[in-house]
């Protein structure tokens, strides 16, 4: 970041109105690769008054499904999911990019289809680390986040991902040192097929400046990191809360609940079972129990959930919003949004008690806990899928306690294709 960004990131009360006028002109006479440079020459001067102003802040969703409906159109998983059941796949007069929408995005301005965006139009990859902070005991399901997508894009792109070791089961307090090794000495986790560790003995290459990408609660993780450590922020390009649980979850709060009636299982690994793990399973049923092998001194159950709860995740949000807007690093949010009868049936229970504040939610989180409600902020895309759905691969057959709801078809690879492919074109990755 130049120090003439960082000077007008000095206050965020300061910022000015990015001048859209010649976007404005340009939208006007759908001249969009005029709108593409100037909105690329926004970012390059301030990316928070960028961001801020409403035209260009529209623009960025409308821009991102774009991309998306362009790369999950032609990608051959995207398009079998998206299609209907035969025989009516035979008379389906719609286009792929409809059908598409239709079945991967929620809330979609079917308008949108009719808009002539050019392709996308990134500045470069190689420059740029992409980090991932893992959710909620990260490694004990049966698939880690993105394990197949990740080195389809490091092969695609040439972009570097690191994802960090976050330790699966403590509060985001204590999960910082575990991002700081992946920021400062890139120690964490290969994104390779295998998902090797990376350690001091490896002799790694620490990341220049880096794109994170929260998950559920690698959301908060990072955002205590940027309150903790804000002098990290000139090598933070962009933020990404990916069904990030900025608000807390309604569920974590009633697991906690029943963490607090117990004696001896707060702060360590051989707690995880019985009472305890009921509690736990609560937000993430099917945890391999028999994987705690690693760090098992630092095993915080109550510390891992209460970071998790609405009220402390209010408290932090309200006492933190405006060092983290001050620090210039400008955020996107994605979120979910399903329904009882597309999640799994041991799932079904937290996704009718959320069902009570929002219909929309995601089975873990509502829409207001997955986003925050900043003008900074842009929400970028709803997608139709479930809290594991945005995250996992498919899990194998003997590991669905006989539930047909863990085939996770939600096009990732496309949606995270996009967000690589947009932050180029914003001069957020080069």
């Amino acid at each position: 970041m130049t120090e003439k960004k960082a000077a007008s990131n000095a206050a965020a009360a300061d910022w000015q109105p990015y001048d859209t006028g010649a976007m404005r002109q340009a939208l006007a006479r759908k001249d969009y690769n005029t709108v593409i440079q100037e909105v690329r020459a926004a970012f390059a001067a301030d990316p928070m008054a960028a961001i801020a102003d409403p035209v260009i802040n529209n623009w960025l969703g409308i821009r991102y499904r774009n991309i998306f409906l362009d790369e999950a159109s032609v990608h051959r998983d995207a398009i079998k999911t998206s299609q209907l059941p035969l025989p009516f796949r035979l008379l389906d007069p719609r286009s792929l990019r409809q059908r598409v929408a239709q079945r991967m995005l929620r809330n979609f301005n079917e308008s949108e289809l009719d808009l002539d965006l050019p392709p996308a139009q990134p500045v470069g990859f190689g420059n740029t680390t992409l980090l991932f902070s893992p959710g909620l005991i990260t490694g004990y399901l049966p698939s880690l986040g993105f394990q197949y997508v990740f080195p389809i894009l490091r092969e695609r792109f040439g972009i570097r991902i690191l994802a960090s070791d976050s330790h699966p089961v403590r509060g985001c307090e204590a999960n910082v040192a575990d991002l700081e090794n992946a920021i400062e000495r890139g120690i964490g986790v290969d994104t390779n097929i295998d998902a090797d560790f990376i350690t001091a003995a490896d002799n790694p290459t620490p990341p220049k400046d880096i794109l994170a990408i929260g998950y559920s609660k690698g959301t908060p993780d990072f955002l205590t990191l940027m309150v903790r450590r804000p002098d990290l922020a000139p090598r933070i390009r962009g933020f990404i809360g990916w069904a990030g649980a900025f608000g807390g979850s309604y569920l974590a709060n009633s697991a906690l609940e029943q963490v607090d009636q117990m004696e001896g299982v707060n702060r360590h690994a051989k707690g995880l079972v019985g009472d305890a793990a009921k509690a736990l399973l609560q937000l993430t049923p099917l945890m391999a129990f028999g994987h705690l092998d690693r760090r098992l001194d630092e095993y915080d159950l109550h510390g891992a959930i209460e970071s998790l709860t609405t009220d402390y995740r209010s408290r932090f949000n309200a006492e933190n919003a405006n060092l983290i807007q001050e620090l210039g690093v400008p955020h996107f949010y994605f979120s979910g949004s399903t329904s009882m009868m597309e999640v799994a049936w041991f799932n079904r229970q937290g996704e009718v008690e959320l069902d009570h504040y929002d219909q929309l939610n995601d089975m873990q989180l509502t829409q207001a806990q997955a986003k925050p409600a900043l003008a900074t902020a842009p929400h970028l895309a709803m997608w139709h899928a479930n809290h594991w759905d945005m995250s996992y691969a498919r899990f194998p057959w003997y590991k669905t306690m006989g539930s047909r709801h863990l085939r996770h078809d939600f096009a990732r690879e496309s949606a995270m294709a996009s967000i690589i492919l947009l932050m180029s074109e914003l001069g957020l990755i080069n």
